[in-house]
């Protein structure tokens, strides 16, 4: 299984509270900016593998594009609102 870079992924949905989630399920940056488009564009529901630090079961989490204003998406080595790319 590749090395993927952990990503996180800050989502604002139509209504209520923004959320993050961290996950390693894309390969580049760039592979998750274009998946993350398309599924915005078309209203898709996709699926992330959830990472946190010193757990080994994380979860997923299934996010339903159609109801989302707005996402944002940085490496894990970038943290901070100032960095990463609006969609």
């Amino acid at each position: 299984m590749p090395d993927n870079p952990e990503l996180h992924i800050w989502l604002q949905p139509v209504k209520g509270e923004p959320l993050t989630v961290r996950t390693g399920d894309f390969a580049t940056l760039d592979s998750a900016v274009v998946a993350l488009n398309e599924a915005l564009d078309d209203g898709r529901t996709l699926r992330f593998e959830l990472t946190a630090p010193d757990d080994a079961e994380n979860g997923f989490a299934l996010i339903n594009f159609a109801h989302v204003a707005a996402v944002k998406v940085w490496p894990g080595a970038g943290k901070g609102a100032d960095g990463g790319q609006y969609l």
